[in-house]
């Protein structure tokens, strides 16, 4: 129980950190740049929406509009979490109802049981109904219509009905363990949902996904670890596919529950990834992964593969008490280096320069969130602020602009599909862009983000 008070007070003491920064002295013209840019891109999509009878819809790449996906990572989801973050940002009703129409479209794919068979991601927060939930959840408060709760509702049954029990306890994925495909997004999705809405059954689902996930670790020399796949040896350890962020659930929910095994298991997942940082000169890495040759001597910066992601569970760990001076070291040399690699340019060796390098993903848009967020920490504030306008300006700077609109086009990866793209969602496309500038103005104006991700606990 202490553990759970502790991380409960935890999060209201960094909601009244958050509060003060509206003491802090308000940049005027640079709030109006942000805004100005996240209303362009704002347009941009908006441009691209196409009105059908079951709502309203973007293309996943507004250059090869024939895509349309429903999640939170690249499909309309992600898209309807951008405008209700824009609408709180300028209360202009049109955003709001840009989110409605991409709510009424979840809605309908809900509830048509032929588009989730077969996928083994169905389940899951950033390519299944989970980041469904997400968006949803962000909708309902402005709209308060009654489709909307039964259509959340709606996500936490098919969440219990989907649940796969054997002798090794509660799972959705017969594949994936990870934060971003698999059982651990799914067991975050129900957690962060439970303490919302105070849903028992939720809560009770994600203690037993968390305890089955607890059960999938590996031993290592020191602590234990997640593979990513269960019928591959692919080791990733940072947030979005690895320990990191399988550790960080468990932690979570063990605050949740006061179930001290899983705080057991997150010890031991942040004991593995202490063992295997490299640290030198206060620069801190974390190795990219194993399971393939080309990620020998690899490390990112970014929240997939990189320190901006891992830091969001030395966060977590702080928050909850698990091993908390350790993990406030570990965020200050992460924060370290994040500010002393040579971003937003091409990063000091051995890092390496990300497949897509502006994106929420994998690039500097993610370093851009994380540092809006330092900027309001008296501890770090300089450093924060200095490394957060750097980004901005190569950010802004990057853009592709007419009079009103504004996006981001890249040459996607082989892995990606290899041809010219310009992405609507949040992980490598506009909307994800967007909302990481609307997270600095929200910062900058001295408030809490517009949006509140389950996978980021400064929030």
């Amino acid at each position: 129980m202490r553990s759970a008070i502790r991380f409960f007070v935890a999060v209201i003491v960094l909601a009244l950190v958050t509060g003060t920064a509206a003491e802090k002295p308000i940049d005027d013209d640079l709030a109006s740049e942000t805004l100005e840019l996240a209303e362009q891109v704002g347009l941009w999509i908006a441009n691209s929406s196409v009105r059908t009878a079951e709502g309203t819809v973007w293309p996943d790449d507004a250059l090869n509009p024939e895509v349309v996906s429903y999640d939170l990572a690249s499909g309309v989801a992600g898209k309807v979490l951008f405008f209700i973050a824009l609408y709180r940002a300028t209360e202009n009703p049109d955003y709001l109802e840009l989110a409605l129409g991409g709510a009424d479209y979840l809605v309908t794919t809900l509830n048509d049981p032929g588009v989730f068979e077969g996928n083994q991601r169905r389940a899951s927060l950033y390519s299944g109904i989970s980041g469904i939930g997400v968006a949803l959840a962000h909708v309902q408060p402005y709209a308060r219509q009654e489709k909307y709760e039964v259509a959340i509702e709606k996500v936490s049954s098919l969440l219990s009905e989907w649940g796969i029990v054997d002798e090794r306890g509660l799972h959705w994925s017969d594949e994936f363990n990870d934060l971003l495909f698999g059982d651990a997004g799914t067991i975050l999705y129900l957690s962060w949902h439970a303490e919302r809405t105070r849903d028992v059954r939720a809560l009770a689902l994600a203690h037993r996904g968390a305890q089955f996930l607890l059960s999938e670790a590996a031993d290592a020399a020191v602590g234990k670890f997640w593979y990513f796949r269960r019928s591959k040896l692919f080791n990733l350890p940072n947030f979005s596919h690895g320990t990191a962020g399988v550790a960080y659930v468990l932690a979570t929910v063990g605050a949740q529950v006061s179930d001290e095994s899983l705080r057991l298991g997150a010890q031991a997942g942040f004991d593995y990834i202490r063992s295997i940082a490299e640290i030198e000169d206060d620069i801190l890495r974390i190795p990219y992964g194993w399971g393939s040759d080309a990620w020998d001597g690899l490390y990112e910066f970014g929240w997939a593969h990189g320190l901006t992601g891992t830091i969001s569970f030395f966060v977590r760990l702080q928050q909850t008490g698990i091993d908390a001076e350790s993990a406030s070291e570990y965020e200050r040399m992460s924060r370290h280096t994040l500010q002393n690699i040579g971003l937003p340019n091409t990063p000091a060796r051995p890092f390496a320069e990300p497949a897509t390098s502006l994106d929420v993903r994998f690039g500097r848009a993610g370093v851009l969130s994380l540092a809006s967020d330092w900027s309001v920490d008296d501890s770090a504030s300089d450093e924060g602020t200095a490394l957060r306008n750097d980004l901005w300006s190569h950010i802004a700077r990057a853009a592709i602009r007419d009079e009103r609109t504004a996006h981001w086009e890249i040459d996607a990866p082989e892995f990606m599909g290899g041809e010219r793209a310009a992405y609507t969602g949040i992980f490598h496309g506009a909307a994800g862009m967007g909302l990481a500038i609307l997270r600095m103005h929200a910062r900058i104006s001295g408030v809490r983000p517009y949006v509140d991700m389950p996978d980021n606990p400064i929030e």
